[in-house]
C-alpha cells in the first residue's frame, strides 16, 4: 500500500511511531513482521533511510534528523511538550517520575536531541495498564476517553500544539526554520512569519496522513490519499522556500 509513495524518493525519513513496539503476544509479533517488511521494501529500492523513534517505538535509537543543511528538523513530536504525552491514560500514575525526568533535562532543553531523549525516557517509564474487556461501543469509550481528564488533555493539546511546536522550534531547534513532526494525529501547518511547523497527521482511523518533500530549496507538504487500495500523493497543502 505504501510503495507508490516511494516513487522518486532518494532519502527517506520515517518520523516515529513506525510500528507498535509496546504491546505483547501475537500482536507485537505481527507488528514486528510488518516493520521488517517495510524495512525490506525500502532496502530493495536502495533508499537511504533514517527511522526515528516515537512513544510507541522508543527502542529505536535515533530521535531526530536534519535536512537541507539543518534548516529542516524532523522528530516524532513527543519532544515538543516537556511531558511528552500528557494525554496518556497512565500519565496520572507517573506524575512524580515524569517531573523528575523533566527537571533532569532542563539544562539541555535547548537541544533537540536532548528533548527527544527526555521523551524517550518518559515513554519507557510509563507502563500500560490493562483495561476491563467491555462490549462495543463501551470498549471504545473506555480505551479512548478514560480517565475523563484524558479528554480535556487531548482537547488542550490539539488547541495548543501549533503554538507549542513553534515555541519548541525557536528554543530547541538549534537554528532550524521548519519542524516536521507527527505524534498528535492532527495534520496541519502553523507559521509565525519566520518558522513553520508541519504535522503529518496519522494513518490511523479518524486522522489524515500527510507527507513532506524537501525538494531543492522548497519544503512541500502533501496530503496522502487512498486510491484502489494504495496510498498515493494528494493535493499540495503548503509550499515553503528555504533558500
Amino acid at each position: 500500500m505504501l510503495e507508490p509513495l516511494l516513487e522518486g524518493v532518494d532519502d527517506l525519513i520515517l518520523a516515529g511511531d513506525v510500528w507498535q513496539e509496546r504491546i505483547a503476544g501475537e500482536r507485537v509479533t505481527n507488528a514486528g513482521i510488518l516493520f521488517a517488511q517495510l524495512k525490506k521494501m525500502v532496502h530493495d529500492r536502495n533508499l537511504s533511510v533514517e527511522i526515528l523513534r516515537g512513544n510507541h517505538d522508543p527502542g529505536t535509537p535515533q530521535g531526530v534528523a536534519w535536512c537541507a543543511d539543518r534548516v529542516v528538523l524532523v522528530t516524532h513530536g513527543d519532544a515538543v511538550y516537556d511531558e511528552a504525552t500528557p494525554w496518556s491514560r497512565e500519565f496520572g500514575y507517573y506524575r512524580e517520575e515524569i517531573r523528575e525526568i523533566v527537571d533532569r533535562y532542563e539544562s539541555q532543553s535547548h537541544l533537540a536531541q536532548a528533548c527527544s531523549d527526555r521523551a524517550c525516557e518518559i515513554a519507557n517509564t510509563i507502563q500500560a495498564r490493562k483495561l476491563p474487556k467491555l462490549p462495543v461501543p463501551f470498549n471504545f469509550f473506555v480505551t479512548a476517553l478514560w480517565p475523563p481528564s484524558r479528554t480535556f488533555e487531548i482537547i488542550r493539546v490539539w488547541r495548543t500544539m501549533g503554538r507549542e511546536g513553534l515555541k519548541f522550534l525557536k528554543k530547541s531547534g538549534e537554528g532550524a526554520k521548519v519542524l516536521v513532526c507527527g505524534h498528535f494525529h492532527r495534520a496541519g501547518i502553523w507559521e509565525d512569519g519566520e518558522h513553520v511547523v508541519i504535522n503529518t497527521g496519522s494513518f490511523m482511523k479518524g486522522s489524515k496522513p500527510w507527507l513532506v518533500d524537501v525538494e531543492g530549496a522548497e519544503v512541500i507538504a502533501r496530503a496522502v490519499n487512498l486510491d484502489k487500495g494504495m496510498f498515493v500523493e494528494g493535493e499540495v497543502k503548503g509550499r515553503f522556500g528555504i533558500a
